[in-house]
């Protein structure tokens, strides 16, 4: 099962007389999947698209690892 990540703007916490700034999260969900259901997203905001990209890579290399483990 080949993952894919991505990830999704959305409107922060409105601040009193300013715009809401974008929060982002990261998903990930399979390859295959030609409705793209999430299959994981991460559970707080991240305040760049690096961050959060950077987040669901971790998430995917920890599963990675654990499917490496569980194969041994």
């Amino acid at each position: 099962m080949a993952l894919k990540i991505r990830v999704l703007a959305s409107h922060g916490p409105l601040r009193r007389g300013t715009v809401p700034p974008l929060v982002y999260r990261a998903e990930a969900y399979e390859e295959a999947d030609r409705f793209r259901e999430r299959m994981w997203g991460c559970a707080h905001d991240h305040e760049s698209v690096e961050h959060a990209f950077n987040c669901g890579v971790e998430w995917l290399n920890d599963q990675s690892d654990e499917t490496a483990v569980q194969m041994a």
